[in-house]
């Protein structure tokens, strides 16, 4: 299985999101304005506000190359809804997927529902960390695959039961788990699909955390990416370390409470 290396080169690839990839990621905030602020200033990206009928949207690029979405969490929402990522999988039919998960033992958190390119809807899985599904409509895409500074290029799931989130994920989307490189006797997967990997599956460090998908950005420089993170009133929650296969890594939380990575990716033959 193929794993992208993204700094031999530090140029742009795009590819279309296939069945049980990610395809799109935005974060809800109670802070749009500050955290566009925020992730326009780290990634050196141009923010495009579209008005909405429950807030505007704001979408990030640079140059083509669309990153992320960034939208208010709803002021109906409970107190203690928090800034947080949310990753999108293409899946080829919402319906059969999403009721298929329930079936798995998810929790359809948002119904499907249709939007303006395509269908979505929202799940918990087993485990309880949050992710949405989605699919195009006929002459859409369900997204790019975009590799590259400012991209959002790994999703990891931490979670307390990493066999259950592994059996899950196997079963809805046709994901093949494999051994990490270093053996993943913790219990950690490294999940794939269509001969390249899509994602990550490991075990929490303390079993009463909660379940959550870990969003990674690419970075060219970790250090001065953390570094600008932090004068930007983020807050590092782990020195920079080494993720086998992948890169330097450095977990933050953004200043309006959303914890994500950002991430160096290895050159060929390191990590």
């Amino acid at each position: 299985v193929a794993v992208t290396n993204y700094a031999d080169r530090m140029i742009w690839q795009s590819t279309p999101c296939l069945h049980g990839e990610f395809c799109w990621h935005e974060l809800n905030t109670r802070d749009a304005a500050g955290s566009t602020s925020f992730y326009s200033t780290l990634l050196n990206a141009t923010a495009t506000t579209i008005p909405m009928p429950h807030g505007d949207y704001t979408m990030l690029a640079i140059g083509s190359h669309t990153l992320m979405g960034i939208m208010p969490i709803s002021a109906t929402s409970p107190a203690d809804v928090q800034a947080h990522w949310v990753g999108s999988i293409a899946v080829d039919d919402i319906e059969l997927i999403t009721a298929r998960a329930a079936e798995l033992g998810a929790t359809v958190r948002v119904p499907v529902m249709q939007g303006s390119i395509g269908r979505s809807s929202v799940i918990s899985d087993p485990t309880g960390a949050v992710c949405a599904l989605f699919q195009a409509d006929p002459g859409k895409t369900d997204g790019m695959n975009e590799h590259g500074p400012g991209a959002v290029v790994w999703n990891h799931l931490v979670t307390a039961d990493p066999a259950r989130a592994v059996e899950f994920y196997s079963a809805l989307l046709g994901w093949e788990s494999e051994l990490p490189p270093d053996g993943g006797a913790d219990g950690a997967r490294r999940m794939n699909a269509h001969g390249r990997s899509v994602a990550g599956i490991m075990p929490t460090s303390h079993p009463d955390d909660r379940s959550a998908w870990l969003t990674f950005i690419c970075v060219e420089r970790i250090e001065e990416a953390a570094r600008t993170a932090v004068q930007l009133g983020a807050t590092a929650l782990t020195e920079v370390f080494g993720f086998p296969s992948i890169g330097a890594v450095m977990v933050l939380r953004d200043p309006q409470g959303a914890s994500f990575c950002v991430l160096e990716p290895a050159q060929r033959g390191e990590a």
